[in-house]
């Protein structure tokens, strides 16, 4: 059976780390913090709006 051997493995994008124009230093802390995510008391609402209304949209289309 054939043996592969690899030997200069790297991952794909590393040069968006290594290089002297990284973008990692262009970062400060106020960018960092600035930076969020997650649901807002909005979507979750919406969400469950859009939610309720696909359950009662199909309880009735069982009578008809």
């Amino acid at each position: 059976m054939a043996s592969i051997k690899i030997s200069d493995l790297r991952p794909s994008g590393l040069d968006l780390f290594v290089d002297s124009e990284s973008f990692l230093n262009d970062l400060n802390d106020s960018d960092l913090a600035a930076t969020n995510g997650g649901a807002t008391p909005a979507g979750v609402a919406l969400l469950g709006a859009a939610w309720l209304g696909y359950s009662i949209g199909k309880e009735l289309a069982r009578f008809f």
